[in-house]
């Protein structure tokens, strides 16, 4: 049967010492330490096992979706990429539906998806960028192109990018024509619902 799990190692119940030498209480602390010993390096063994032993460790991660569709009021227009939805958040949090902040410092992985949608006939642009903590990253943007009437094109973007704790990153979105938009689709048969964003969030390292 294959493990998911560790045991817990509890402190040890050291027992309290004698006022004389007493073989009984030695070997009784030796015991207690024994074991503690056994539990607690059995663990690191597992953990450093090449049989996949990092599946035993825990690191923050996230994922949010949203479930609407997101448009732009004007051309040429930074927006916000909002989510709705949060299918796990563990020690990453979303603020204000856009606003992706983490309790510690490190290297995060991004991994953005966004469904864009043209009900225009003409090729339009898309540019998407990062925004760290109120600011735009240099180089931070990507280009999409759609075009012909009511075509669809999945914009794909992962990246690694540092994070204090506290801060947060936020994805801005433009485009050429306000018939684009970020699309969201209903399940119909035989598929789910279509996210109109969902982004995958994971720790990487240490700063």
């Amino acid at each position: 049967m294959a493990v998911d799990k560790l045991d817990g190692v509890a402190t040890p119940a050291i027992p309290l010492p004698p006022n004389e030498y007493s073989r009984v209480y030695h070997e009784s602390l030796n015991n207690v330490l024994r074991l503690y010993f056994n539990r607690l390096g059995g663990n690191v063994n597992t953990i450093l096992s090449p049989d996949n032993g990092a599946r035993f460790l825990s690191r923050p991660n996230a994922l949010f979706y949203s479930t609407v569709d997101q448009s732009a009021a004007a051309v040429d227009t930074g927006y916000p990429v909002t989510f709705n939805q949060t299918y796990k958040s563990d020690d990453i949090s979303l603020v204000s539906n856009s606003r992706i902040t983490a309790v510690y410092s490190g290297i995060y992985s991004f991994k953005l998806s966004v469904q864009l949608n043209q009900t225009n006939s003409s090729a339009e642009d898309v540019y998407i960028w990062i925004n760290r903590n109120g600011t735009d990253q240099p180089y931070g943007a990507h280009h999409y192109v759609v075009s012909g009437s009511n075509s669809a094109l999945v914009a794909n973007w992962v990246f690694d990018v540092d994070i204090t704790a506290g801060q947060y990153i936020e994805f801005k979105w433009s485009t050429t024509d306000t018939g684009v938009t970020l699309n969201a689709e209903a399940a119909a048969s035989p598929h789910p619902g279509i996210p109109s964003a969902v982004c995958a969030v994971n720790y990487v390292s240490a700063l």
